[in-house]
């Protein structure tokens, strides 16, 4: 099973639906891609994308449906990857195939708290 289909699973095991497979992306549309992204949702509470480099690095990107500013809760949060951005709605994950299961559910609990 190819590392894309890993991750794919992996949306699919914590209840993602994936909105657009994976494409190609790039700095600029005459620069050759760097990287691929996928992009997903999660119920009605976040969405976003999971972004694959080319040399393998792998970023979450976290939207949050309820308006609130990431940066003030980082301190809460008790995800295994590591916080690259967190600023308005948007939190950027740096992560690995091992931890981001158990991240993304993670997430998805706790925005779930923060609805009741």
């Amino acid at each position: 099973m190819s590392y894309e289909d890993r991750i794919s699973d992996t949306l699919t095991k914590i209840g993602a639906t994936i909105t657009r497979g994976w494409y190609s992306v790039s700095e600029r549309p005459e620069r050759p891609p760097f990287g691929k992204e996928l992009e997903y949702k999660v119920d009605e509470l976040f969405w976003g994308k999971i972004h694959l480099r080319n040399e393998g690095d792998l970023y979450l990107l976290v939207i949050s449906k309820d308006i609130f500013n990431w940066k003030d809760k980082i301190s809460q949060l008790k995800v295994k990857g590591e916080i690259e951005d967190a600023a308005g709605g948007l939190l950027w994950l740096k992560e690995n195939l091992d931890n981001l299961e158990e991240d993304m559910k993670y997430i998805k609990e706790y925005l779930s708290s923060l609805k009741k």
